[in-house]
């Protein structure tokens, strides 16, 4: 067993992995940078399409936030003239149904007034057939014998025809 070292062959493999890098390095350095680059440039173009795609979502947003608002102030609005044309309508029909209400109390009050003429008319008119009934009656019961059948006969007939009353004037 041999302990001595043999730098002669370490020496010799490290000048032919040298070259060998160096010429890998010589080889690829073109391509390789170039690939870099191009990566480099593609990210950047990434990134700056990200960032305007992000500009313009940003504006989209501020007008769609803008929209929203007017639509929600729209609503409000609209809202707002809702309640105040129902309260309108609220007060109209109120109005309406007491004036209906007015309207259906004179009829009544009207009704009732006509009625109660009639009933009197007519109970006056029962009274006063009552009335010639009994007179006739008493007339007869108490007539002497002065006055004849002919002379009730008319007077019977003048209370019949209304024309008692003119005597009375």
């Amino acid at each position: 067993m041999d302990s001595h070292f043999d730098w002669v062959f370490v020496v010799k493999h490290a000048v032919n992995l040298g070259l060998l890098l160096g010429l890998i390095i010589y080889l690829v350095r073109k391509p390789f940078s170039s690939f870099l680059k191009n990566r480099k440039e593609r990210l950047r173009s990434e990134v700056d399409r990200a960032a305007a795609t992000a500009e313009k979502a940003e504006g989209t947003l501020e007008e769609y936030s803008a929209k929203l608002d007017s639509v929600a102030s729209e609503i409000a609005i609209l809202q707002e003239n809702i309640r105040k044309q129902g309260e309108t309508e609220k007060g109209e029909l109120i109005l309406a149904a007491e004036k209906s209400c007015e309207m259906i109390k004179k009829e009544v009050e009207d009704t009732i007034r006509l009625e109660t003429t009639k009933a009197v008319s007519e109970i006056q008119s029962e009274v006063v057939d009552s009335a010639l009934v009994l007179a006739e009656k008493i007339i007869r019961e108490k007539v002497d014998a002065d006055f004849t059948t002919d002379s009730v006969n008319d007077f019977i007939k003048m209370i019949e025809e209304g024309k008692w009353q003119q005597l009375r004037h």
